[in-house]
């Protein structure tokens, strides 16, 4: 018989490959909503404070966030804001008797009521319908989720790379080493029907052995445990019974 590789089933390969990929697509997502999703919603929402013709124009200041804002209080210069957080996104007539000034951050917007003078008369942080917290769940969840997934990945990996190969020497399992025929000494199959598992024993320089051959994990799983069968005049543990008449 011509000597083979075989790595795991193509049902389990599928199986965690589409479990891989749902993870690896949560944590992205997670990621993505976290940074720059939830923020563009919250911006596309809170232009709607501004005149039509400045809304295509204002953008996000990563300076303004909830704590930032909470710092001032009314009565503080417009001046004194614009210094610390950077221009406003816009400002302008409000009402008639006060301006308004706006600034935008990632999880809502900082709304001034500004004098003549340029003294203010209100300062209001805004949440955007995604809150700050909200954003940093998001990304608390995609970096939780994120060596989850370089981990199934990997393992995805291992199982389209690494099972065992047969040979006329005998078998070698991936990462250990070679069990030859002249070691082998026979077969348990007590947690075949259970488990779909069957181990073989065989003689090392240090002792008895066993390697577990699974029927889930090996694509060829029948194939070697017939030939080993044949080979070692072992009783097979996966023959079918000749149906009765």
């Amino acid at each position: 018989m011509e000597s083979f590789k075989t790595v795991s089933t193509v049902e389990r390969i599928v199986r965690n490959g589409i479990v891989t990929a749902m993870v690896i697509g949560f944590s992205g997502w997670s990621f993505y909503d976290g940074y720059v999703g939830y923020p563009h919603d919250n911006l596309m929402e809170a232009r709607k404070e501004l005149p039509a013709e400045f809304q295509d124009t204002a953008t996000i200041n990563e300076r303004v966030t909830e704590e930032a804002a909470k710092s001032f209080q009314k009565g503080v210069n417009v001046k004194e804001l614009s210094e610390s957080l950077g221009p406003p996104a816009w400002q302008g007539e409000f009402g008639g008797v006060h301006e308004k000034a706006v600034w935008f951050g990632r999880g809502g917007s900082l709304i001034a009521l500004v004098d003549k003078i340029g003294i203010t008369r209100t300062v209001e942080w805004k949440s955007g319908k995604h809150k700050e917290t909200d954003l940093w769940l998001q990304k608390l969840m995609g970096l939780v989720l994120a060596p989850l997934a370089v981990f199934m990945l990997i393992r995805l990996i291992a199982m389209c790379t690494r099972g065992a190969e047969f040979s006329d020497e005998g078998l070698k399992p991936s990462g250990k080493a070679l069990i030859p025929f002249d070691a082998m000494t026979g077969w348990d199959a007590k947690t075949y029907k259970d488990r779909g598992q069957i181990t073989l024993e065989y003689e090392t320089a240090n002792g008895q052995a066993e390697y577990v051959l699974d029927d889930y994990k090996l694509a060829a799983f029948k194939t070697i445990v017939n030939e080993i069968s044949k080979r070692k005049g072992f009783d097979n543990p996966i023959k079918e019974e000749a149906p009765q008449t």
